[in-house]
Parts: structure tokens; C-alpha cells; sequence
């Protein structure tokens, strides 16, 4: 298991009062996973999928800076003192 650090950013600090917590787990579905069990409550439909068991697909979330997407996505591998940051995707001009 590697000992990470989850970062909310936006409106995930807006609704968990907290700008980062600690987790471990072996793969970004674990970390994810937990944090939903642990916060799902203070989470609203546009966050979550329809079940309210998963982060919505748009959802950003950055593994040491590089999208998952073009990782493993959430079956990416964690190591020891890995960054994840969690955002909605932003636009503007």
C-alpha cells in the first residue's frame, strides 16, 4: 500500500472544508473509493455518477500532475508520497 496525498481543489475544498488528505492504497479506484465512502455524503449529482459510487466521468484527476487518462486510469498504480489532485475541469478566456 502506498501512502499518498489526495489534493481538493475548488469546489471539492469548497465542499469538504479540507484542502488535502492523507490516504493509502494501492490504485487510484482504491484512494478514489475511500474518499467517496469517507465524503460521498457532502458530495452533490454533479460530482458523482448516478449511483453515487464513482466521481463523474468528467471529473479531473491528476496523478503527480499527469491526467490519469492518459495513464491507466483509475487502475493506475500509486507509489509511496504520490500527489492526486481532484478538480472540475476549467474553462475560460
Amino acid at each position: 500500500m502506498a501512502k499518498v496525498i489526495l489534493n481538493l481543489l475548488n469546489i471539492f475544498y469548497l465542499k469538504i472544508h479540507e484542502k488535502s488528505i492523507e490516504y493509502n492504497g494501492k490504485t487510484i479506484k482504491e484512494v478514489i473509493s475511500k474518499f467517496i465512502k469517507d465524503h460521498g455524503h457532502k458530495l452533490d449529482g454533479e460530482l458523482l455518477n448516478k449511483n453515487k459510487k464513482k466521481l463523474d466521468k468528467d471529473i479531473l484527476i491528476l496523478v503527480n500532475g499527469r491526467n490519469i487518462k492518459y495513464l491507466n486510469n483509475y487502475k493506475t498504480d500509486l507509489k509511496d508520497g504520490d500527489n492526486i489532485h481532484l478538480s472540475v475541469p476549467l474553462a475560460g478566456g
